[in-house]
């Protein structure tokens, strides 16, 4: 009797139509279908001895690897395994390639983590690559150059097995993002627990994500290199492996908020392209990847300025995601939950992924900058000034007078300014420079002013003690974490606020005749849309201190229109 509890057969059997495994199986003939099947039983069987069942896994794998050799004696007694066994004979299958899916799961009982992605690919060696190699035995083409083709197939399906199961991996104690990589994106293993994929993290999947499609198309000659019904199965297995990557986009590189599974219709759709036409199908720039990494971000954070930034042509919307992915993220070190000193380590390697900005990066907004860097003139030093405010955030420094405000005002935005003026192909000097610097700080401080309670509450105040000084006003919050000022020291105190920003706008706004019609309508819709909170701000000052203030998004959509039709006033 086997310790533990084994699955029936059935069981075993009915979780192939769930998996990538059999995505041709339906089309091909029974005899074949068979084979593949007996094979997905004796693999997900070891996979159950070693992931899942209760009791001594390691006995069970021994005995799964003695029953293995009874079934090249014709003697097996598991049913999976008696199953298997006319497989094996009629395909002539090594013992040694089945034996080494036994041998992964026995490293899994011992080795849980990898520092290098070479250690990785040599588990991949035991895990995944002879599933590909028995595939080929059952079709009569185990040849050596064929198992290396199909070697680099296998792996990156594995890769990206690992890239979905994070969360389920790390709860049984098994990290396979290599250790060298969660280090280079600034990930500890605390962030594989959380419910939600930090930046941080989504780079990394990203990146796992996009090795993996490499992988794909280094393996995708075997595909032209096999006939029938051979290049059939393999191109299934191909299409499922990039059907599972695209899945990665609308999940927004986030597989611990989202059950990332391929879609079955787009699967079967790229099956059908790879088998009729094998050197095609696998198309992948991964700075077109890397830009629509950045566009999500914008699309589904940016928020206000995301309704100006679709006003852009296609090369600079991209270009300006770029600069808002990596300006949010330097924003969500300094917003996030990480100790001070996390907080600064993590900005002083921004900093250093700046000074190291290029296409083959590996992270997607690296990539995306550095490709955006050299189309157009970005001034990409200005993010250094991001990350200087984002220090002084992360110290709590305090400002007495407007002066030093407006300094660290241009540090986190009008550095953005500068970006964008770069992004719509403005030469980043002179007059049009000093005003698109003047916008930045038009639109911070219109931020500070709006997110007033906001900032309280997480201990931050931005409006100069001198201000507070000269209108009475401490900012002090009460019981229930409202203000305790007056209510008219408060309006007055913010009324005051909006009077000095306008002046502010008043010379920013006049960067918008020195650009081109697009640029100018996505700039003025991004500006327009603060500055309608502003004059809310103005007509009811009191708003600010119940809550975060927000226009509906007809309002903004309204905004942005008119921007676009040159109704900028």
């Amino acid at each position: 009797m086997l310790p533990g509890q084994l699955p029936e057969v059935d069981e075993v059997l009915a979780r192939a139509q769930s998996e990538n495994f059999t995505v041709a199986a339906g089309v091909l003939p029974y005899r074949i279908r068979q084979h593949l099947m007996a094979l997905y039983g004796f693999a997900r069987l070891v996979d159950y001895a070693g992931d899942e069942a209760c009791g001594p896994r390691e006995g069970l794998l021994d005995l799964l690897e003695a029953d293995l050799g009874r079934a090249y004696e014709g003697t097996p007694r598991l049913p999976l395994l008696r199953a298997f066994a006319p497989t094996l004979r009629a395909c002539g299958i090594p013992r040694e390639v089945p034996a080494r899916l036994i041998e992964a799961n026995r490293r899994d009982q011992h080795v849980r983590r990898y520092s290098t992605f070479g250690e990785l690919l040599d588990y991949c060696v035991y895990a995944a690559n002879p599933i590909g190699e028995l595939v080929l035995y059952i079709f009569g083409r185990a040849e050596p150059e064929l198992i290396r083709l199909s070697d680099r197939i296998c792996s990156a399906l594995q890769v990206l097995e690992h890239c979905q199961d994070i969360a389920e991996d790390f709860r049984q104690d098994r990290v396979y993002m290599p250790a060298e990589d969660l280090s280079a994106f600034g990930c500890d293993e605390s962030d594989l627990a959380a419910p939600t994929a930090s930046a941080e993290l989504r780079g990394l999947v990203w990146f796992e994500v996009d090795r993996a499609v490499e992988m794909l198309r280094a393996g995708q000659p075997l595909i032209a290199r096999l006939s029938g019904l051979a290049r059939m199965a393999v191109a299934g297995y191909v299409a499922g492996g990039m059907a599972t990557a695209r899945a990665f986009r609308p999940a927004g590189h986030d597989p611990l908020a989202v059950d990332i599974r391929p879609n079955r219709r787009r699967m079967l759709a790229e099956w059908a392209r790879l088998s009729v036409a094998p050197t095609t199908g696998l198309g992948h720039d991964r700075v077109r990847d890397a830009y629509r990494y950045c566009e999500r971000i914008t699309r589904t954070q940016a928020r206000n300025f995301y309704y100006g930034i679709r006003l852009l042509p296609p090369v600079k919307r991209r270009a300006l995601s770029a600069v808002y992915a990596f300006a949010r993220r330097v924003d969500d070190i300094g917003d996030g939950s990480l100790s001070d000193e996390q907080k600064l380590r993590r900005l002083r390697q921004a900093r250093q992924d700046l000074d190291g900005v290029r296409p083959d990066a590996k992270d997607p907004v690296l990539t995306a900058l550095a490709d955006a860097g050299r189309r157009l003139p970005l001034p990409l030093r200005a993010f250094h000034e991001l990350v200087d405010g984002c220090e002084a955030d992360v110290r709590g420094t305090r400002y007495e007078t407007f002066e030093q405000l407006t300094h660290y005002c241009r540090c986190v935005a009008g550095s953005v300014g500068r970006l964008s003026l770069g992004v719509f192909g403005h030469e980043v000097t002179g007059p049009a420079a000093q005003r698109a610097d003047a916008l930045g700080v038009a639109l911070q401080l219109t931020n500070i002013l709006r997110d007033l309670l906001e900032d309280r509450r997480n201990g931050r105040i931005y409006l100069p003690t001198e201000d507070l000084r000269d209108f009475g006003v401490s900012l002090e919050l009460d019981s229930r974490g409202m203000f305790s000022d007056s209510p008219h020291e408060l309006a007055e105190l913010v009324r005051f606020q909006v009077r000095r920003i306008e002046r502010w706008y008043a010379e920013g706004l006049r960067l918008l005749p020195m650009l081109d019609h697009r640029s100018r309508a996505c700039c003025a819709a991004m500006a327009g849309i603060y500055h309608e909170l502003l004059r809310h701000m103005w007509n009811e000052p009191d708003s600010v201190t119940r809550g975060r203030i927000s226009l509906p998004a007809w309002q903004k959509a309204s905004v942005a229109t008119r921007s676009l039709a040159g109704m900028t006033s």
